[in-house]
């Protein structure tokens, strides 16, 4: 009995309390591991999403300047030589023709071909022409919609960003997760080790059977499967956090801190929530606006455009293209206003302003039911956290009575008073109370960052 009390008692200092520091212990950053923050800075930098809606804002920004360009003036120069060997006859009736030498070009029918008496063979033209709007109602529509539409794609940038702070952080988190419990299931297989190595002795010395060494042996191995398939899925949630941060999946990453690090409860259950506040409540409300300047660009279309245009040039008419460069050219100019006023095209211009119409009243529409629809999420998270910190706090409660009732198990066996199976029980219930309680843990993150989404303070700018 002596010896068997001395056996179990180094299997209670070897094997127990390594699991006692490892739920107690926390990881330190290091210059070469990744805080939460770390990572969602290097993610916000580098994922794809993140770059596409950069290049959404700068083609946003190019966008305006089309739109502004189109009443800026408009300046051409144009220049042009043109030879005609075989000009054009002037068809004239013969009293019209009287003035003319008629009597070798004479047709029947008193029509008469003359020679071209007010054009040349060859003509030179160099101009500068500038045009300018004056007024245009849909270009006016254009440059409020053009601002808007830039304010859409970062807005879109902002909505973009949430999303990827969301994966990664559920990434993040997972990584903890698994790395605990690995931890946890080496801390185990450690102590169950010890168990087994111990079991084995006393069934040799002929104090307890072999069913309580196949006993053990059983449950070591069982946890032997499970820590493998740990390593494994710890080993793809590291995979998954990389590619939520947009880093290479060959780079190395090491994680730094504690899933006991996080502060759950700090979260404000009460606090107000206002939909407008939402990313989606302003990207909604940007398109809105942008349907309802459809809605004005095509109403502007009815209203009559006016412009101002001037040209100047030099000219010349000569025998010859080689003549035209050895005379003067001579001067021309003009200037003068273009009005424009619609007054029938078939009636295709109402038919689409009816169409912009009911896109915004159904963007109108898409606000109002997300006012309702995010009201509905922040009750709905609100309740789900609240309900999963209080099974947190039950499976809290439930490993401290596990590790307290496998501490006593083993005492029990070391005086003779308990069996090996109650051992063996309570070590299944222990570490069934360590996925549990993880497992809870887990899902008040997840909840956290739901409720965090719900109301708008996940991440803000």
């Amino acid at each position: 009995m002596k010896k068997r009390f001395i056996l179990l008692a180094t299997l209670l200092l070897t094997g127990f309390l390594p699991v006692t520091k490892t739920l107690a212990q926390t990881t330190t950053a290091t210059a070469n591991q990744y805080t939460l923050q770390q990572c969602l800075d290097y993610a916000l930098k580098n994922y794809n999403d993140i770059k596409n809606a950069e290049l959404d804002i700068q083609s946003a920004k190019a966008k305006v300047g089309e739109i502004r360009g189109a009443g800026l003036p408009t300046i051409t120069g144009a220049a042009s030589i043109v030879d005609n060997p075989r000009i054009q006859r002037m068809f004239l009736r013969g009293e019209n023709a009287a003035a003319f030498d008629t009597s070798h070009v004479y047709q029947p029918g008193q029509v008469y071909a003359l020679p071209n008496l007010f054009q040349l063979r060859a003509s030179g033209d160099a101009n500068i022409g500038i045009n300018q709007l004056l007024f245009d109602g849909s270009y006016l529509m254009g440059l409020k919609a053009s601002k808007v539409y830039r304010d859409l794609a970062n807005k879109s940038m902002v909505q973009t960003k949430i999303q990827v702070v969301e994966n990664v952080t559920k990434a993040f988190y997972m990584v903890l997760i698994n790395r605990e419990q690995l931890q946890l299931l080496d801390a185990n297989v450690g102590r169950l080790d010890s168990l087994f190595n111990n079991t084995q002795a006393l069934q040799k010395e002929g104090y307890t059977e072999s069913i309580d060494v196949n006993r053990i042996e059983v449950s070591r191995n069982n946890l032997l499967v499970e820590r493998t398939k740990f390593q494994q899925l710890s080993g793809v949630s590291e995979l998954l956090l990389k590619y939520q941060m947009g880093m290479p999946l060959d780079d190395s990453l090491a994680i730094a801190g504690s899933i006991r690090d996080i502060q759950v409860d700090a979260v404000d259950t009460k606090a107000e929530a206002n939909a407008e506040n939402r990313i989606e409540f302003k990207v909604l409300r940007a398109q809105s606006d942008l349907r309802l300047l459809d809605v004005k660009s095509y109403r502007a279309k009815f209203f009559p455009t006016l412009s101002a245009f001037a040209k100047g040039g030099y000219m010349r008419m000569d025998q010859s293209v080689s003549n035209l460069f050895k005379n003067e050219w001579f001067s021309y100019s003009s200037i003068g206003l273009n009005l424009s006023v619609p007054i029938m095209e078939g009636g295709s211009r109402l038919y689409r302003l009816k169409q912009a119409n009911y896109e915004y009243q159904k963007s109108e529409n898409n606000l109002n039911q997300f006012r309702k629809s995010a009201d509905f999420q922040v009750r709905q998270s609100r309740i789900s956290l609240e309900n999963e910190m209080q099974t947190l706090t039950i499976h809290e409660r439930n490993l401290k009575l596990a590790t307290e009732v496998v501490r006593v198990s083993k005492i029990k066996y070391t005086n003779g008073s308990g069996s090996n199976l109650e051992v063996t029980d309570a070590e299944n219930s222990f570490k069934e109370a360590q996925t549990n309680y993880f497992n809870a843990v887990y899902n008040v993150l997840l909840s956290k960052i739901e409720y965090q989404k719900s109301t708008g303070t996940l991440y803000t700018e």
